[in-house]
């Protein structure tokens, strides 16, 4: 009988160790797959990324969608810069982590990431994200960013990491940003293949002389408007009609004051009007072109101080007031003042 009860109790003690071995292993695995995922920043089919959300602390957002068309919406309104998604899209599938946080940094970081990180939500169909990343600062030697994951109920990791991408030496924060003039295409013609038909140049300042330059039913490009010994200069136009096909603003943030866009947009006489319109557009895609003060004094190669500035002019396009490089702009006009 005694036996019987040493053999039971020996085996309640095997059992017992086997069960707490078992649950060490099992939360072992547990901290190992937590640990794991923590540091799980990467997306390993950005193809099928179809949304991508981004906050910072100060209220500002951009939301980026995946359209059938060339390019993304953003904030369900404009046409995202393609160079911009496609360098989120490239971060996604690269990112690594490169270290963890030191442990004595652990603090400062976590305030910082909990205070000021940006919020990027990155969504592959559904209305819940397959990851969130929280976006810091950058390291000090500029080649990490403080990064940490949240779940699918936006809680936390644990330990944040420092994340860089893999081929890039460099801090990875500056892509995330919020600023919808920034995300904003810039594209203002856009006239991929043979898709333009008609272009005119209105010179308003020289009292309206308007050159038009057409492709026919058969392909051919008339001039109107040049005088009769330069219609014959076939390449000069045919170089002049395709540098329309694709014609860039520099940024939506044009730095007027509020009275002086209003002026811009109300009151100046443009000094140049660029129109076009592609093979099935009746009404035109327009721009209108100011002068821009220069900024410092610059001169001529005559030594004559410049009127106005070298580098940009402002422009008005679809009713919002822009700068324009006259580096685009100034191959359009030439040969035609």
């Amino acid at each position: 009988m005694h036996k019987n009860l040493r053999l039971f109790y020996f085996l309640l003690l095997v059992t017992a160790i086997a069960a707490g071995l078992r649950y060490m292993d099992t939360q072992e695995a547990v901290e190992i797959s937590k640990a794991a995922n923590a540091a799980d920043f990467a997306i390993a089919d950005t193809a099928a990324v179809d949304k991508i959300f981004i906050a910072d602390k100060d209220g500002n957002q951009a939301l980026l969608e995946r359209s059938t068309g060339r390019y993304w919406k953003l904030n369900g309104t404009h046409l995202a810069r393609r160079d911009a998604v496609e360098l989120l899209l490239k971060t996604f599938l690269r990112a690594r982590v490169q270290r963890p946080v030191p442990q004595g940094e652990l603090g400062t970081v976590n305030r910082m990431l909990a205070g000021r990180g940006k919020k990027v939500e990155i969504y592959q169909g559904g209305e819940t994200p397959v990851k969130t990343w929280y976006i810091g600062t950058s390291t000090q030697n500029h080649t990490g960013t403080y990064m940490v994951l949240a779940d699918a109920n936006g809680q936390l990791a644990e330990e944040p990491f420092i994340v860089h991408m893999e081929g890039f030496t460099g801090f990875l924060s500056t892509r995330f940003f919020t600023d919808e003039r920034e995300w904003r295409y810039t594209g203002m013609f856009d006239y991929p293949g043979n898709s333009l038909r008609r272009v005119e140049v209105e010179l308003t300042e020289a009292g309206g002389r308007l050159y038009a330059m057409e492709v026919d039913s058969m392909g051919t490009l008339q001039v109107e408007g040049a005088p009769l010994r330069n219609r014959a200069d076939t390449l000069f136009w045919q170089d002049r009609f395709n540098r329309f096909r694709k014609v860039h603003l520099e940024t939506y943030n044009n730095h007027l004051t509020e009275a002086a866009e209003d002026s811009l947009l109300n009151r100046a006489e443009p000094a140049f009007r660029l129109r076009a319109w592609g093979q099935d557009e009746d009404v035109p895609n327009e721009i209108e072109l100011y002068w821009k003060a220069p900024i410092s004094d610059t001169y001529d190669d005559n030594g004559e101080l410049n009127e106005w500035d070298g580098s940009r002019m402002y422009a008005v396009y679809k009713d919002e007031a822009i700068l324009v490089q006259r580096f685009v702009f100034d191959p359009l006009l030439e040969g035609l003042r």
